[in-house]
C-alpha cells in the first residue's frame, strides 16, 4: 500500500531518533501525537523547506527564494502602496495628467508566480526528506 501522506514519513523519521528518550509506550504515543499535530501546520513545513534550501552550497538553490521574495515584495509594495502615494502627491501638486503614465502591475500574476514557486519549493523539501532528491 502506498502512503499518500508525506507527514507520516516525516513524523516516523523524527520519532525514530527520539525513541531512546521515552521510557514507556504512553510517553512515546503522546510525543508522536504532538509531533504529528505540529507537522500539520503549514508554517512548520515552510520552516523545514527554508532550512533545507539555506544549507545548499549553490547560490542558485539557496538564493532563489530570498531573491524572489524581495522581488515580489517590491512589486506588491509598488502596486499597493507606492503608486497610491505618488498619485496622492501628484494630485496635491495639481499634476493629474501624469497619473495615467504611472505603470500598473497585474498583481494576480505576481501572486500566482509566488505561490507556484513556493509550492515547488515545498515539493522539493519533501523529496529531500524522503531521500529521493537528486544532488
Amino acid at each position: 500500500m502506498i502512503n499518500l501522506n508525506p507527514m507520516a514519513g516525516i513524523a516516523q523519521a523524527l520519532m525514530g531518533g527520539l525513541d531512546g528518550l521515552f521510557t514507556s509506550d504512553e510517553e512515546r504515543a503522546k510525543a508522536e501525537l504532538s509531533l504529528n499535530q505540529q507537522l500539520q501546520q503549514p508554517h512548520i513545513l515552510q520552516a523545514l523547506a527554508n532550512i533545507e534550501e539555506a544549507r545548499h552550497p549553490s547560490v542558485f538553490v539557496s538564493g532563489w527564494r530570498p531573491a524572489l521574495g524581495w522581488l515580489c515584495v517590491l512589486i506588491l509594495a509598488w502596486s499597493w502602496i507606492g503608486r497610491d502615494l505618488i498619485i496622492v502627491g501628484l494630485m496635491l501638486a495639481n499634476r493629474p495628467e501624469i497619473v495615467g503614465q504611472l505603470p500598473v502591475v497585474d498583481t494576480s500574476v505576481v501572486i500566482t508566480l509566488l505561490l507556484s514557486l513556493l509550492g515547488l519549493g515545498g515539493a522539493r523539501t519533501i523529496e529531500k526528506l524522503k531521500g529521493v532528491a537528486r544532488r
